[in-house]
């Protein structure tokens, strides 16, 4: 092949190199959402100064904030995951661990996006030191955002 035709064929690289690649386009994050309930109000409430890490982990995911929800990752490598919360009310710090049970199941949506384990949640449980007990609204974990786990307070 001479110069000027590998000139030519230079501009029309970008259209060889993207045929039949469609991208990614659905979120690939797939989360636990955790919404607050106060038994006593009757509604769903946001905690005051709460922070969450993971059991094992000295990461903090949120750090002394006022939050109505969480989202939170299962670990895609065991079938069960546990996350420490902790509350500041005045001079008591408040401690509880959820624990989450679940079944995991990988996902490939395309070749451009990277593989998303979906989960099927089969229990959360507290200890009691903040939530006295954990409904389960949707058991189905996906890479969409809607409540899957209501924390009664």
């Amino acid at each position: 092949m001479s110069k000027k035709s590998l000139l030519f064929l230079i501009p029309l690289l970008p259209i060889f190199l993207s045929c039949g690649s469609t991208g990614c386009y659905d979120e690939t994050d797939v989360k636990v959402y955790c919404s607050f309930y106060s038994i006593s109000k009757g509604a769903a409430v946001s905690l005051d100064s709460l922070s969450v890490w993971g059991v094992g982990s000295d990461s903090l995911i949120y750090k002394k904030q006022t939050i109505s929800q969480l989202a939170l990752e299962l670990n895609p490598n065991s079938t069960k995951t546990q996350y420490v919360v902790q509350s500041k009310t005045g001079n008591y710090v408040f401690t509880d661990t959820l624990t989450f049970i679940h079944t995991n199941k990988p996902w490939y949506e395309s070749k451009d996006c990277d593989c998303m384990v979906f989960s099927t949640l089969d229990t959360c449980l507290t200890t009691g030191g903040i939530f006295q007990y954990a409904t389960i609204p949707d058991h189905n974990i996906i890479n969409y955002e809607k409540t899957h786990v209501v924390l009664h307070l």
